[in-house]
């Protein structure tokens, strides 16, 4: 799973870079790359629940629930596109709903990494916790902001979400030291 993040997460770095430097065209092709983002989450994150179920760890619980919000995310992302294909003149609004569901994304991921990190933390003897602990937090914070600036212009919300998939970028790498 580890390996997955890794990729994963070097996939958000450049989408980050991407959405940085072209804010406009990404705005008008996010949602396809939330969705394939989200998907690629949700099936790694889904096979680590599986193999960690198989091996009777405990910890495999909070990773299996992400799974399936992502997955369902992916979904839900996936859908406001296809329509924001059917109805062009509602394809500026469907845009901004599929920025709220990767925002919503953020959060919910952010606070089960807070969730997965305290339970490890008592577990665990080393302080790599914290880190999950550390960027959750960013994570949770970073869905927040977007939640409340997600009405600005489009060029700041290309600028945004490439903070926001930075952040997350380097959440999944980090997830390659715990």
């Amino acid at each position: 799973m580890k390996v997955f993040n890794a990729i994963l997460g070097i996939f958000a770095i450049f989408a980050a870079i991407y959405c940085i430097w072209f804010p406009g065209v990404f705005f008008l092709e996010s949602g396809w790359i939330v969705t394939m983002l989200l998907a690629a989450w949700g099936a790694c994150a889904l096979f680590e629940a599986i193999s960690k179920r198989a091996t009777k760890k405990t910890e495999g619980k909070w990773t299996f629930v992400s799974a399936i919000l992502a997955i369902l995310g992916a979904i839900a992302a996936a859908i406001i596109c296809l329509l924001a294909i059917s109805r062009p003149r509602l394809s500026l609004t469907l845009d901004f709903a599929v920025l709220i569901v990767f925002v919503t994304w953020m959060i919910v991921s952010g606070i089960l990494s807070i969730i997965n990190a305290v339970t490890v933390g008592k577990k665990a003897e080393g302080k790599k916790w914290i880190w999950g602990l550390v960027l959750g937090i960013l994570s949770v914070l970073a869905g927040l902001y977007g939640i409340f600036h997600i009405l600005v212009l489009a060029k700041t919300i290309g600028l945004l979400l490439g903070a926001l998939m930075m952040v997350y970028g380097i959440r999944l790498l980090s997830s390659l030291f715990e």
